[in-house]
């Protein structure tokens, strides 16, 4: 079972280097289309924008406020939490 796992979690991560080389190579492709959508029997491949926001320093000011009341809250114990268990897995170096 141990093994099984480790070997999937091994396999998991060179399929998606592999995937990440291919979204490069895919997006590359797709930019010279017109219309940024390439249809296959496999299925529809489309590049799409997403959004990265930047802030201006009074958000940020805010949000460091915001985090130094949570270890606040943190700290006295007025805010709570929940243990979930959890699996933490460290493959050896081969």
């Amino acid at each position: 079972m141990y093994e099984k796992y480790a070997v999937l979690d091994s396999q998991i991560k060179e399929l998606t280097r592999q995937k990440d080389e291919l979204k490069v190579e895919i997006v590359q492709e797709i930019a010279k289309t017109r219309d940024n959508t390439v249809e296959t029997v496999v299925g529809k491949f489309t590049i799409a924008a997403l959004k990265t926001w930047k802030y201006t320093p009074k958000v940020t000011e805010f949000e460091e406020m915001l985090k130094a009341q949570k270890a606040t809250e943190q700290s006295t114990g007025d805010a709570t939490y929940e243990e979930k268990p959890s699996l933490r897995f460290t493959q050896i170096k081969l």
